[in-house]
């Protein structure tokens, strides 16, 4: 049974009710997401913030950022099992300050918030339990959810509902135990990198809920006998993951270019496929059995890779570039198709090009 005591810092706490009907209220207009919401987080961080360094615990810190970086790359490595999407968001300078303008400020706000509330009343299990709830509502999307039918519910249930309800959980225990720069980083580790990624791992709603409440259990457990156990705290607490981490990555990446992986990787010279994709960008594509008329093929012709649209297909797949004006004639057959394109990255092919054309000119 809950014991209930006198609620501390009863302000504060007036504050996140008056957030969460806001929330409720707003949620899905633009003027609330892009200005209200970041203006009240923005004042609330400039009023209420203190940097409490001597409760800032660095080795606590230092582990964060190692499991957060262990996690953001096994989330990046799923593509190279389930597949790779082409990021949904848009990455020009002004989207991304957009982007983070909304989604940053409200993580630091809400985890000082919820740092002081927890702190302030951390002898009441009553006043605990009900401030979580408070904010795991203050995060969730109840206008989607009304209009959702039965099965998408319950996507969202287990995609968007169950995960948050499990984060903040974990955010409190954290916020009890340590220093609210634990949860904050964890966060924008979770929402952050997604705004840079010009792609992302496919997933779908059940993994996409199974990684986010695999990714709680394993934190919930490493800080609890890594961190809070006093007798392993100096054997983890100084390892710096960053560098093993660098190596695998470096393995993956390579592997991944040599094509080892069911996504691929090639370099585009020309601009035959204007204005999708151009020289110096990288096409990612993948096998595919079925082809058909509209699909953006990759095959081989002579010692040429050619990446062009199919616009017929007969005895042979009759193929096109966008930019080009007339079809090319050159009859590709199945056996020369390597894959089809799934989306393509800006520039980052140029290095490529670069080193093939000097060893060109060398030879």
């Amino acid at each position: 049974m809950f014991k209930k005591k006198t609620l501390k810092n009863k302000k504060l706490f007036f504050l996140l009710i008056f957030y969460t009907l806001s929330h409720i209220f707003f949620s899905t207009n633009n003027f609330y997401i892009y200005l209200v919401k970041p203006f009240f987080w923005l004042s609330f961080i400039i009023i209420f913030y203190q940097q409490d360094l001597k409760l800032l615990n660095k080795k606590e810190v230092n582990f964060t950022l190692n499991i957060s970086i262990i996690f953001l790359i096994l989330y990046l490595a799923t593509g190279f099992i389930f597949g790779f999407n082409k990021s949904p968001y848009n990455h020009t300078l002004i989207y991304i300050f957009k982007s983070l303008w909304k989604i940053i400020l409200p993580i630091v706000g809400m985890e000082i918030m919820r740092y002081k509330l927890i702190k302030s009343n951390k002898n009441n299990s009553f006043i605990i339990a009900l401030v979580t709830i408070i904010i795991i509502i203050s995060e969730i999307n109840f206008k989607a959810l009304l209009l959702a039918h039965n099965i998408i519910f319950f996507h969202y249930l287990v995609s968007i509902i169950i995960p948050t309800i499990a984060q903040n959980i974990l955010f409190t225990y954290l916020s009890l135990k340590t220093h609210y720069n634990v949860p904050i980083i964890i966060r924008i580790f979770n929402e952050v990198p997604k705004f840079f990624l010009p792609f992302i791992p496919y997933s779908n709603w059940f993994i996409e809920g199974a990684f986010a409440i695999i990714k709680v259990l394993i934190i919930y457990y490493l800080f609890k006998y890594f961190i809070f156990n006093k007798k392993t705290i100096h054997r983890f607490s100084n390892f710096s993951i960053v560098y093993p981490l660098t190596i695998i990555s470096s393995i993956l990446l390579v592997l991944f270019m040599l094509g080892i992986f069911n996504y691929q990787p090639i370099a585009i010279l020309s601009n035959s496929m204007n204005p999708l994709f151009g020289r110096g960008d990288v096409v990612i594509y993948k096998n595919k059995k079925n082809i058909l008329p509209g699909d953006i093929i990759v095959f081989k012709y002579e010692s040429q890779i050619i990446i062009h649209r199919v616009i017929s297909i007969n005895e042979y797949y009759i193929t096109k570039g966008d930019a080009n004006e007339s079809v090319d004639y050159i009859k590709v057959k199945k056996e020369d198709i390597k894959g089809v394109y799934q989306f393509h990255i800006k520039y980052l092919g140029y290095p490529s090009i670069w080193l093939n054309e000097f060893f060109t000119e060398e030879n």
